[in-house]
């Protein structure tokens, strides 16, 4: 039986500036990505992930707050072998290090599964290795018709759209449960969203869709346990609606709350030099499963 590393400490408190504006970063991510999933209703998994990340790499610069803590967040959008082969745990992985006078008080990392909600037609621009390996030349000598096979599309979501990427027993479900089991719950799925349903899209587009507001629904997370409780009642290779993680899956934070969460350490998981092996798993490998890293690094006051 595989046994659990001893549990290190957990993160230092924080001040409430500190927490909101870690918050205010993530509403920022919430409203890129499902403003970017509204105007491009079939995009793919991976492009969204890169639509999430975009307005954070714009705050990468240091913050000093009014009592003299200083937060510097880095985003390192690394890519991988995930988008060439599947790789099963996670999309992003979220690391927060909190310091004083040069000496690490605490760490706490949570990772995400990306997975989107899916039209009513299923028509979602999906993983092509094939495509991955033919690079620049599919732009240089497209498709002459791929374009027009685009025209008069609609795009409709509702409750009952489901997120077709996932399945009941499949091969994935079983990859995060044994390192959930290895680990801890460090696994959360963050589901794309429109920015609510039900929502009707048209290709082709007329005019871009800008959101001015947090969105009613948009990016939410739900951890592991809630979403395979969920997927255990479907048919083998059954996908779940927005519906059924609605309603089975409690709490279904938004995005922000969960990186709130985080930080007061309700969700993720500490970690020290006991927990290497899961780190370097994750994410020091080049070829490993995480696709990108948000790091914040926190110096108390005191740091000098």
């Amino acid at each position: 039986m595989t046994m659990k590393p001893p549990e290190p400490a957990k993160l230092p408190k924080l001040s409430e500036e500190v927490i909101a504006w870690f918050r205010a970063r993530f509403e920022e991510a919430n409203r890129g990505v499902t403003e970017n999933l509204v105007n491009n209703p079939n995009a793919r998994e991976t492009t969204l992930d890169d639509a999430l990340l975009a307005p954070l790499q714009k705050r990468q610069a240091p913050v000093r707050f009014p009592d003299g803590t200083v937060v510097q967040m880095q985003v390192h959008n690394i890519g991988g072998l995930r988008r060439l082969y599947r790789w099963e745990v996670a999309d992003i992985g979220v690391l927060v290090t909190v310091s004083h006078g040069g000496v690490v008080q605490g760490q706490k990392i949570g990772v995400l599964q990306a997975k989107r909600l899916y039209p009513r037609n299923n028509d979602v621009l999906d993983e092509d290795p094939e495509g991955f390996k033919y690079g620049l030349n599919g732009f240089l000598f497209p498709d002459p018709i791929s374009a027009l096979s685009k025209i008069n599309t609609v795009f409709d979501f509702d409750e009952d759209c489901r997120y077709g990427a996932m399945s009941n027993s499949s091969e994935q479900t079983e990859t995060i449960e044994r390192f959930e089991r290895e680990f801890g719950t460090a696994t959360s799925y963050l589901f794309y969203n429109p920015a609510d349903v039900p929502d009707t899209m048209h290709f082709p587009a007329t005019s871009y869709r800008t959101l001015i507001d947090p969105p009613p629904l948009g990016a939410r997370v739900v951890s592991v346990e809630d979403v395979h409780a969920v997927l255990a009642e479907l048919d083998a290779g059954q996908s779940p609606t927005l519906a059924s993680i609605r309603e089975g899956a409690r709490p279904h934070r938004r995005l922000e709350e969960w990186a709130e969460d985080l930080l007061r350490c309700r969700v993720g998981v500490p970690f020290d030099r006991s927990m290497d092996e899961m780190v370097k798993r994750l994410l020091v490998r080049r070829s490993g499963p995480i696709g990108a890293v948000i790091s914040f690094s926190i110096a108390l006051p005191g740091e000098g």
